[in-house]
Order: structure tokens, then C-alpha cells, then sequence
């Protein structure tokens, strides 16, 4: 599977880097700065030939600038765009439209750690790898010894948490998983509610579910 994906300027190198342990990539980047409405964002995106994929994940974090990715993946027969972050309530039912009226798959969760599996076996690959974390646990004598990341939040949150909770007790691990969580840099929004607490909470379930070997 080839991914191509969609990126600020300078911004998710590690993502990126993440990534590339699986798939071949295509990175097209578009300009850091944007106006918060672009009359013509055929002008700030024009994928080029070298993108070639067989789906996207889409970092733009634009609803202007996703919609006309929408458009140039229709063209290009690219059938399922992930989006992370920038598409919340409104903007997410005219992203899903549009891709429903251009037979593009669009894939949108509030955190990217609740992505589920999808039914397609052409993107399977991809969900396999990235998603609603999934982690092996082994302990010994009640602490962690190792962890192995069996499916990873899509921006790399997953891979910080099983690292910092190697040697850690299994009583503790999980309630550490969900701190560690929010203070990894990642795109969920901040809040009383929601976003990086619900990421939170995948992780320590994720955790929990490792330990008691599910």
C-alpha cells in the first residue's frame, strides 16, 4: 500500500516518520499559515503527479482546503480520506457529503484513538496498524517489563505511553497510560470534556485490556 499524506509545512514530522516504518509515502505539504476562509484553495492545494496513493491522511486541518482534497481524490480514484484534526460538527457532515456525492470514503473521529477497523479490505492494512490503541503487556512479579504496540493512535501517542510505562506496577500502569496521554503533544482538543480525555481514557482502557491478556 503506498499513503499519501497531507501536512503544514513543517509540521507532524513525526507522524510522518511513524508512518514510513510501514508504508511507502507520498508527503504533500501545504502552507503553515492559512486564513480561516479560502475562496479558491484549488490555489493552496494541487496534489501532484509524483501522489500517486491509495489513500490519504489528511493533516490540513482546513474545512476549505479538505473539501477540495475531497474533489482532487475523486479525480484521481483515491476512494478513503482519513481526516485528523480541523473538522469538528458542521464541517465534518459537509466533508462526509461531499466524499458520499464524490464516492470518497471520508474517516473522521473526534480523537483519532477511537478510529475503529473498517469493513474495506483495500485500507485494511492501513487500520491494522493505526487506530484505537491495542498494546501486548508482559510483566513479571506484578511490574511491566515489556510492551509491544500492536496498533497505535495516528499521531504516535500510543508508542510514548508503552515506553513510559515500562517498569511501572500493573496497579499503576493504566491510570499513569491516561497522564501520559495528555501530555503527549498530539492534536485532540483541550477541555473540560471530550478530546484529550477521551484519548485518555482509550489508553488506560488499552492498557487495562493488555494486562489482562484481551
Amino acid at each position: 500500500m503506498k499513503l499519501g499524506v497531507v501536512v503544514r509545512k513543517g509540521q507532524r514530522k513525526d507522524d510522518i516518520k511513524m508512518f514510513s516504518r510501514f508504508f511507502d509515502l507520498a508527503v504533500y505539504e501545504i502552507p503553515a499559515d492559512l486564513p480561516e476562509l479560502i475562496e479558491e484553495p484549488e490555489k493552496v492545494i494541487k496534489l501532484p503527479d509524483y501522489f500517486d496513493v491509495n489513500m490519504i491522511v489528511s493533516y490540513a486541518a482546513h474545512p476549505d482546503v479538505n473539501l477540495e482534497l475531497i474533489r482532487q481524490a475523486a479525480e484521481r480514484g483515491i476512494g478513503l480520506i482519513v481526516f485528523s484534526g480541523g473538522a469538528r460538527g458542521g464541517a465534518y457532515r459537509q466533508l462526509k457529503e461531499e466524499g458520499e456525492r464524490r464516492g470518497v470514503r471520508v474517516v473522521w473521529e473526534e480523537i483519532c484513538c477511537a478510529t475503529p477497523k473498517i469493513d474495506d479490505q483495500k485500507y485494511a492494512e492501513f487500520f491494522e496498524h493505526f487506530g484505537s490503541p491495542e498494546m501486548e503487556i508482559v510483566a513479571e512479579n506484578g511490574i511491566i517489563k515489556d510492551v509491544k504496540v500492536k496498533r497505535s493512535a495516528f499521531c504516535g501517542a500510543t508508542y510514548f505511553v508503552a515506553e513510559k510505562i515500562k517498569g511501572l506496577s500493573v496497579e499503576e500502569a493504566p491510570t499513569k497510560a491516561g497522564y501520559f496521554t495528555q501530555i503527549f503533544p498530539c492534536l485532540a482538543p483541550r477541555g473540560l470534556e471530550g478530546g484529550i480525555h477521551k484519548a485518555a481514557r482509550a489508553h488506560k482502557r488499552a492498557v487495562e485490556r493488555a494486562i489482562e491478556g484481551k
